[in-house]
């Protein structure tokens, strides 16, 4: 980080007053018994902050941020109160979990001083980087950024008990990491708010709204500095050199002509002078830029003749108390009849037997990729992105051509293939002679096993991309639609319907009397299985699409913002919260005492499940969105370069790799003697295993 990009990470909340000089910390200096102070990397007329090295790692050399603030104020009242202030803020700042808000790791007071240890941000600030340009960002990657503020403003103006007000959003404020990802800096004006409560004028001339000079701060607020940014970075005109509040004099595509209309007109709409003409909650400026990316990638997907993307911005419901379109009323349709389903030798299926000779593995081969590991493959008509299962009998997975396949595991072949409107992600369950299954479709559909035919749908408001659980004959499934629903396993009818604020593709776990589900608003649920009523509900810091993970009173999820959180699963309160710093869309798995889930950097990552401190970390491709299984000493993934993994589970160690034919994002399951896996390439193959490696599996 540059010393005048990290002057941007300062505060710079103190308008460029002029105070006397505080001398700085000289290179060596050891705060706390702990941070041993390194250079000056930025300075604010209040504080000053450095790079530190965190001595308390020995092994690697960690760097933090410190901030030093000095409060000459002759009063010592006044010194004591901006004291308590500090100590609340940085409490506030410490319950913030998202992979865009830099961590807090510590706060203290020595020799008068106090300090501030926060992560350091490897990288350069948004303003900086548009002054070293000297032309405008491009329209992709600026609408990216945009998502990724809102999702964190998203956050703040929801967060509990009291909305949280940025007040000074600029691209000064926007630090873009190294990894490319987008980080919010200098929170130090942040405060909590109640509705229009009126404060004191704090923010940046050009990006504050008029509102604000009259000490209105609420959500609008953040929405016109948000605008303002988003039309600085995409003109290359600072409004800071421009009469106050005269955009409209200068509109986007005046400016930058290479603007789409769509993008100029959202931010054109947020920053409107008056309040009431603005987007009135963030919310609403997501969904608006998520359709405008998803009408162009329908657009171009239908020039290259490919079917369009499914519909994802229009899939969350306004209010909880929004009815679904009179279509898309929920209907259960009940077959008393045989319904026939597709034949196996409809579709020419190509299999390739292998070798099923097993053979143990020397320790110096267990880096080497291996030749010999499928044992079939069984070819569908599109992507297999879902996980299969197995029963005891038979094999069923989804595929993007639109089937659920039965399988038979030992020769991989077809049993039968039940057909639905859409292609199917979800994993199917078993209950009694049923397998009850969701389908992009928008329905969930009970077939019977043996047979394959239809028995019941239950149609939803939206694509079920969400897998079943059950228990005690009743199905739990989420939908796009923004609900939960518990079905009679005999007849498809719904007997409760729980409303969420954003789509459920979490697939629920259950615990007792409770249903544990995350939604894409970005909470974890606890809802009463009984009821569907919510018993508590607490943020994740991202869209919760993974399946939460129970174990010994604890519940273990992942956002897709990359952060992990251990709660208790009795009243919601977190254990730990771990930030990956990479995007999840991978579940946990628990292992004894290790927590694993791969990341979209490529890395599979291993978690001390009591503490989430850092076990290891092992990168093995450009992706992991599969979910790992786990054995008593072993866990098999795939990743999105194509390769099954076996990894040690207590290091990290890969035990060997096998190439299959294409990306794997679903998960490996066992299935009598091999591992089902299915792979974007349209395949559902068969993985031999050795008998050590089945026996540490079957072992649990």
């Amino acid at each position: 980080m540059s010393q005048a990009s990290a002057q941007k990470q300062d505060a710079r909340a103190s308008g460029g007053g002029i105070n006397k000089p505080h001398r700085s910390l000289a290179a060596g200096t050891i705060l706390e018994g702990r941070y041993q102070i390194q250079r000056v990397i930025g300075r604010g007329g209040m504080s000053t902050v450095y790079s530190a090295r965190d001595l308390r790692f020995g092994q690697v050399e960690r760097i933090t941020a410190i901030k030093e603030m000095v409060d000459e104020d002759p009063d010592p009242g006044t010194r004591a109160l901006r004291l308590v202030n500090f100590e609340r803020e940085s409490a506030l700042l410490a319950t913030i979990a998202h992979a865009a808000v830099p961590k807090i790791y510590d706060y203290f007071s020595q020799s008068g001083l106090v300090y501030l240890v926060i992560e350091y941000i490897d990288g350069s600030d948004l303003e900086r980087g548009l002054m070293s340009r000297g032309r405008p960002y491009q329209e992709p990657d600026v609408i990216r950024w945009s998502l990724e503020i809102g999702s964190v403003l998203k956050m703040l103006h929801n967060f509990e008990p009291d909305p949280i007000i940025f007040r000074d959003l600029k691209p000064s404020n926007i630090m873009l990491r190294s990894s490319g990802q987008i980080a919010l800096i200098d929170f130090g004006i942040a405060r909590m708010f109640q509705g229009r409560q009126r404060g004191t004028m704090i923010g940046t001339e050009g990006y504050a709204p008029p509102e604000q000079y009259r000490g209105i701060a609420d959500a609008r607020g953040d929405i016109y500095a948000l605008g303002a940014t988003l039309h600085h970075l995409i003109t290359n005109s600072d409004p800071r050199q421009e009469a106050p509040f005269t955009f409209h004099e200068r509109p986007v595509r005046t400016l930058n002509p290479d603007v789409s209309e769509e993008f100029a007109a959202i931010v054109s709409k947020m920053v409107a002078y008056h309040p009431d003409q603005r987007f009135q909650t963030i919310e609403e400026v997501i969904s608006e830029t998520e359709e405008l990316l998803y009408r162009r990638q329908r657009r171009d997907t239908e020039l290259l003749g490919h079917p369009p993307p499914p519909h994802e911005s229009d899939a969350r419901p306004a209010s909880l108390d929004e009815e679904l379109p009179e279509q898309s009323v929920p209907q259960t349709t009940v077959f008393t009849g045989p319904v026939d389903s597709t034949p196996a030798t409809a579709v020419g299926f190509q299999r390739r037997r292998a070798s099923r000779k097993r053979r143990p593995r020397r320790r110096s081969e267990r880096h080497e990729e291996v030749d010999d590991r499928v044992a079939w493959q069984l070819q569908t008509g599109d992507e297999v992105r879902g996980t299969a299962r197995w029963d005891g009998a038979r094999v069923t997975i989804g595929s993007y051509d639109r089937y659920l396949y039965a399988l038979d595991p030992s020769e991989g072949t077809t049993i039968w293939k039940f057909p639905t409107g859409n292609g199917v992600v979800a994993r199917p369950v078993r209950v009694g002679d049923l397998y009850v299954v969701g389908s992009e479709d928008s329905s969930v559909y009970g077939i019977d096993a043996d047979s394959g035919a239809l028995r019941w749908s239950c149609r939803t408001g939206r694509a079920v991309r969400s897998s079943a659980a059950v228990l005690d004959n009743t199905v739990f499934v989420g939908s796009d639609d923004g609900s939960i629903y518990a079905l009679e396993s005999l007849t498809g009818d719904i007997a409760w319907r729980s409303r969420l604020w954003g789509p459920v593709r979490s697939s629920p776990a259950i615990e007792g009397d409770n249903l544990i589900v995350g939604s894409d608003d970005g909470y974890l649920y606890c809802l009463d299985r009984d009821s569907g009523s919510t018993v508590w509900r607490e943020p994740c810091g991202g869209p919760v699409r993974s399946i939460p993970a129970v174990s010994n009173g604890k519940v273990f999820v992942s956002s897709w913002y990359g952060i992990v959180t251990c709660f208790n699963i009795t009243n919601g309160r977190r254990a730990w919260q771990q930030s990956l710093e990479a995007d999840v869309a991978s579940s946990p798995v628990i292992q004894g005492d290790h927590l694993i889930l791969g990341v979209t950097d490529g890395a599979l990552i291993g978690l001390n499940a009591k503490t989430g401190a850092q076990a290891w970390v092992a990168r093995f491709a450009n992706q992991i969105t599969s979910t790992a299984l786990a054995g008593r000493s072993t866990c098999y993934v795939g990743t999105i370069d194509g390769d099954c993994l076996a990894v040690n589970i207590a290091t990290g160690e890969m035990a060997w790799k096998h190439r299959l034919g294409g990306p794997i994002v679903s998960s490996p399951i066992l299935a009598g003697d091999v591992l089902v896996v299915g792979s974007i390439d349209g395949n559902i193959y068969g993985v031999s295993l050795t008998d050590d490696e089945l026996a540490d599996l079957t072992s649990q």
